[in-house]
């Protein structure tokens, strides 16, 4: 029999998509892909199953026992055109929005005064209050270059200080910048330091009586091509 990982590539090539666009449509890092297509991973049996319900021309035979065809449809390229009922509508903030962003988060924001964005719903994984947000600049950059959009869910501020090891969206007096979160201080010291994964980018460090809300990225929906 094939191995798992020879299966994927053959599914991937019958599918004619490549690896960012399946992790994009599931919600996962493009590099756990990578992972398991060299070897140094194997998928877990929640990632396959994501594939199957994501992309139901899929054989499940076939990925899970090696038994032909690929694909259940004949159509080797085909892929499931989205309908209504896939996705969901998202508030949207591109970067020109930003600074009405900022002085509108006071009062709430409602859908009659923010741009829509059009989400996968298995890409939303029942996140509530989720916004789409437009990335600028490339202080992130490689993982987010100038252009992503990503899908941001909020952090209750009871939870603030607990916020380390990943990327999010916060907001401080009149900035709204996307950093990483690395060593939280904000029980101990009572600030937060915030790092650019781009060298070039530079840190900030903002005291917790500054901060007005944070968000955290959960995954890209949709990036630049470069």
């Amino acid at each position: 029999m094939t191995s798992i990982q020879d299966r994927l590539k053959q599914v991937f090539d019958s599918l004619g998509i490549t690896i960012y666009q399946i992790a994009k449509e599931l919600g996962e890092n493009p590099s756990k892909f990578y992972n398991i297509l060299n070897g140094r991973a194997k998928p877990s049996y929640d990632t396959i199953m994501s594939l199957l319900a994501c992309y139901p021309q899929i054989s499940a035979d076939y990925l899970i026992r090696g038994i032909l065809p690929v694909l259940n449809t004949p159509e080797a390229n085909a892929i499931v055109s989205n309908t209504d009922e896939d996705t969901a509508e998202i508030p949207f903030v591109p970067v020109r929005f930003y600074a009405t962003f900022v002085e509108s988060y006071a009062d709430g924001i409602g859908a009659t005064d923010t741009e829509m964005f059009r989400v996968r719903k298995p890409v939303l994984k029942g996140h509530k209050k989720a916004v789409v947000l437009e990335i600028s600049g490339n202080s992130m950059s490689p993982q987010l270059a100038h252009g992503a959009k990503v899908l941001a869910v909020p952090v209750s501020e009871s939870d603030w200080e607990y916020q380390s090891g990943g990327v999010y969206a916060v907001m401080y007096r009149d900035y709204f910048v996307v950093k990483r979160i690395r060593d939280n201080e904000l029980l101990t010291r009572k600030y937060l330091t915030l790092h650019s994964d781009n060298p070039n980018g530079g840190n900030v460090t903002v005291p917790l009586h500054d901060i007005r809300g944070m968000w955290k990225i959960v995954t890209i929906v949709e990036a630049p091509v470069e």
